[in-house]
């Protein structure tokens, strides 16, 4: 049953649009991207592609959208959406006007039913006020409602501007990303289109009027939907050959320093989807380019404790010992891999590599090492997992219990606990339960403490609804 309060929020109450969208088979011939997509990659001016510019004939050719597909897409491991966010250098949109319609946007069959019974009830049970503004759900990690709110406003709102209509549809899909419905996410994705179809392009300056982070988001939604992760490498690929073309055709340093910072994001989003994709070979080439092409010392290392981590999921653990030690200052050329051991400054890879050798006791030692360190609740929560295969079941309940009790709830973490109360007890569904009770109870408090802490950022990131899979119910 639903409290009064809940009833107030009816996130079913618009209708759910059917699969067979009405959608153009006629996709853009896709646009040649010329090298990687590293930021110091030239390109010529004179021998290469210009950008598109907009044609009155371009603008009213309807869009071509992205076939649909009723296949199921894979359940891959989601990336952050929010992880790119405006930047205060520019707008969400170009403050060019456009008179483009709109209105196939607004459609409400382009919106589903949220299902809430992959919500637990401790977290079904604490609406939010009526009446709150969007971005007081999006601070406080209340996806589901925002998702519902930014729904309702587009079809029900009749004077939305095209800034509006972009920013609220981004907060929409964003939000089912975050709430783990991305296959509805992907699904809803496709009224968009084709993102790089010219009707996306200002009739004045010729520039997308689409908002950057949203089509990077579409990206990923709409090859996801379709199947095809390969076709999101073809997407980012897209967008990276726009990224080059700003920052070629700019002359404003701050605007250059922006669009190379979307370059490099998107680099990673192509190694993240390689990996995803199970092509782990590639995906180590991938980031092993980013680190070798970059200068910055920071981004190296970086981009080596990753291509290490790689290495230790292929069981290639001489090369993750070189890569962990690449950034190091005592690292000596013509010294073998094995030769040299994690440096001080990347230890926190040394207990991986003892656990990804089966030596858990040293990985023990290791981890408890760094529980004063700044890693000390990722040691502690891999230090649990250690102390599991090495049958201390009681100390690793403990030590789990505990990092519940200083208020971390990530995913890893719930469902680790969860698995060992399933291991260890026969009433496990009452303690799982009781688990997401005191996820959601701790919570709540963070929000309702949040004014003056020292931690106000990562409190308001904290997402607010949690799914069942987070507690193995």
């Amino acid at each position: 049953m639903l409290t009064t309060e809940q009833q107030k929020y009816d996130f079913n109450s618009y209708p759910a649009s059917s699969d067979d969208a009405n959608l153009s088979k006629a996709p853009l011939t896709r646009r040649i991207t010329k090298g990687p997509l590293d930021v110091e990659d030239p390109i010529a001016s004179s021998s290469t592609s210009q950008a598109p510019t907009s044609t009155t004939e371009a603008a009213a050719v309807p869009i071509p959208p992205t076939p649909s597909s009723t296949t199921t897409a894979n359940p891959l491991s989601p990336t952050n959406p929010l992880a790119v966010r405006p930047s205060s250098r520019s707008s969400l949109l170009p403050s060019t006007a456009t008179t483009k319609d709109l209105s196939f946007l607004l459609q409400p069959s382009n919106f589903h039913k949220i299902s809430q019974t992959d919500i637990p009830p401790p977290f079904r049970s604490t609406p939010a006020a009526p009446g709150t503004p969007l971005p007081v759900l999006h601070r406080e990690g209340n996806y589901y409602r925002a998702a519902f709110l930014a729904a309702s406003s587009l079809i029900t709102d009749s004077d939305l501007s095209p800034k509006q209509i972009f920013e609220l549809l981004y907060v929409r899909l964003a939000s089912l990303t975050l709430i783990n419905q991305t296959p509805l996410a992907g699904k809803e994705s496709l009224a968009l289109g084709d993102i790089h179809s010219p009707f996306y392009l200002s009739d004045d300056t010729g520039e997308c009027i689409l908002p950057w982070e949203l089509r990077v988001l579409a990206v990923r939604l709409q090859a996801l939907e379709a199947g095809d992760a390969k076709r999101g490498v073809q997407g980012y690929y897209d967008l990276a050959f726009y990224a080059r073309m700003r920052i070629r055709d700019s002359s404003d340093a701050e605007v250059k320093g922006l669009w190379k910072e979307r370059l490099r994001d998107l680099g990673t989003r192509v190694g993240n989807t390689l990996v995803e994709m199970g092509v782990l070979e590639a995906g180590k080439r991938h980031f092993e380019n980013l680190a070798n092409a970059t200068a910055n010392a920071e981004e190296k290392k970086r981009l080596s404790s990753w291509v290490a981590m790689l290495c230790l999921r292929m069981g290639d653990l001489e090369a993750a010992r070189a890569w962990t030690s690449s950034g190091d200052d005592d690292h000596e050329a013509g010294k073998t891999a094995t030769e040299f051991l994690p440096p001080k400054k990347n230890d926190i890879l040394s207990p991986f590599l003892a656990m990804t050798s089966g030596n858990y006791e040293n990985a023990v030692s290791e981890w408890r090492a760094l529980l004063n360190s700044p890693h000390a609740v990722l040691a502690k929560q891999n230090l649990a997992v250690c102390l599991l295969f090495t049958c201390h079941l009681p100390e690793t309940t403990h030590l789990l219990s505990q990092l519940i009790a200083s208020n971390h709830a990530f995913h890893a973490l719930t469902f680790n606990l969860a698995t060992v109360y399933e291991l260890s007890m026969d009433k496990s569904w009452e303690r799982k339960m009781q688990l997401a009770e005191r996820v959601a109870e701790g919570l709540r408090r963070d929000r309702d403490e949040v004014e003056g802490r020292r931690d106000r950022d990562e409190v308001e990131g904290r997402r607010m609804e949690r799914g069942n899979v987070d507690f193995k119910l």
